[in-house]
């Protein structure tokens, strides 16, 4: 029972963040997130500000995912939301899009002047394995952190053979999978408490 309330306790941050410092983060995230910033946004909100522990990352993720829009900006909402309000999730959105959008634009018309030229060509195929390497981290990261059962290796697996490898619709793959997961959870959490 202990662990169960170290568990509760951990994920409330110490300091609830200001507005100023969900700006600062998010914006930091959305300025070092090249190849997708999901890598950096568990790095900053789970082991450098530690606003919440990597188990609920973990559960906050597929919701995210599940949500229309971009994942890191729905976390950034839900985030915000949390600490601060409906004014800390839209603080944290624009820290999350502010800049990036600057520099895009800016490199839109550098990409425009010169896209021809061959070292463009190689500048952009040599980023592609990076921002890879920080999408497998990230899910290596995810996966380390939940619950070491058969039915976690069943669905973590299934999704990746079913749309990796069979090319499955991934929303058809999300409605399948996504209520059979949370029944199994649910029931679960039944039995671990009866």
């Amino acid at each position: 029972m202990s662990t169960n309330n170290t568990t509760a306790t951990s994920i409330e941050p110490k300091v609830t963040p200001t507005l100023a410092e969900l700006f600062v983060a998010f914006a930091t995230i959305g300025l070092t997130g090249f190849g997708g910033v999901l890598p950096w946004t568990r790095r900053m909100i789970v082991e450098r500000k530690r606003w919440i522990d990597a188990m609920e990352f973990a559960e906050l993720l597929p919701l995210a995912q599940l949500l229309p829009g971009p994942n890191v900006a729905n976390i950034a909402t839900i985030l915000g939301r949390r600490y601060q309000g409906a004014l800390g999730s839209a603080v944290a959105v624009l820290g999350l899009y502010l800049f990036p959008a600057i520099v895009t634009i800016g490199l839109g018309f550098a990409y425009a002047r010169w896209s021809t030229s061959p070292v463009a060509a190689r500048l952009l195929s040599g980023l592609m394995p990076a921002a890879t390497g920080l999408v497998v981290a990230t899910s290596a990261k995810l996966i380390g952190s939940l619950p070491r059962t058969w039915t976690t290796c069943l669905f973590v697996v299934l999704p990746a053979v079913t749309v990796g490898l069979l090319h499955w619709p991934l929303l058809l793959v999300v409605l399948i999978l996504g209520p059979v997961t949370v029944w199994l959870a649910h029931r679960s959490a039944s039995r671990s408490r009866a």
